[in-house]
């Protein structure tokens, strides 16, 4: 049996930011998740910001997020969109490296003093009192805490579809997550699915790279303030 003050089901964007903000309050914090290779994956479109999510992520990052952060390190482009419109509809939207953001998130939750990773799959919630009080894992384990976080994304009996053919899965090779769909549902839950989708894969013959232009606005847009400290400060000590 471990004991917690706060359980993070789930590793994405949702389950980083919450395990990352319950650490930094000082609460010993354990963040689950199905495979620890696929911490932070953005497996379709990697995209950040956008008419819809732009003012989020500035939200995110006063609050003492780590999105906006990561974005402005590991971006390959940014634009402001909707610049021949008015402003309210103005909106920053950053494309990234999936792989070089994965591992910048890696390394900020890995430098948290207060915060664990454990590669499990979460099978039901433990219920005392009316309260949750911790979780199972697929091993029978035990976890205790004072605050569980479901941040499981599409992941919960999840399916694939390919084509006619569908199968058990998480995101393309992933496995579901089996049983806490269960849990939720006899603690009187109602559990619904939600969609995402895999972009499919191009061979590297067809992307033309001699017509790929350097958009030099990139470089004047940033999410984070901490970033934009960094730059100032780089700038003024000529590093």
């Amino acid at each position: 049996m471990f004991k917690y003050d706060v359980i993070v089901v789930g590793a994405g964007h949702a389950g980083c930011e919450a395990a990352i903000a319950a650490a930094r309050l000082g609460a010993k914090t354990l963040l689950c998740s199905l495979n620890l290779d696929n911490i932070a994956l953005m497996p379709c479109n990697p995209a950040i910001g956008g008419p819809a999510k732009s003012n989020l992520v500035r939200e995110i990052d006063a609050l003492g997020g780590v999105m906006g952060e990561a974005t402005d390190a590991t971006y390959i482009q940014m634009k402001m969109l909707n610049l021949s419109k008015g402003p309210a509809v103005r909106a920053l939207r950053a494309q990234s490296d999936k792989k070089e953001y994965m591992s910048y998130m890696r390394n900020i939750i890995e430098s948290e003093p207060n915060l664990s990773l454990k590669q499990c799959t979460a099978t039901s919630l433990l219920v005392e009192g009316g309260r949750v009080c911790g979780m199972v894992d697929e091993v029978g384990l035990e976890y205790l805490a004072g605050a569980v976080v479901l941040t499981t994304g599409t992941s919960l009996m999840g399916r694939i579809f390919i084509g006619l053919q569908s199968f058990p899965a998480g995101r393309l090779g992933e496995m579901s997550a089996v049983g806490l769909s269960d849990s939720l549902i006899s603690l009187g839950f109602d559990v619904k699915k939600l969609k995402t989708g895999t972009p499919q894969g191009l061979m590297l013959v067809l992307l033309i790279l001699a017509k790929w232009i350097f958009n030099r606005e990139m470089k004047s847009f940033i999410f984070s303030l901490l970033s934009l400290i960094a730059r100032f400060v780089r700038k003024f000590l000529a590093i």
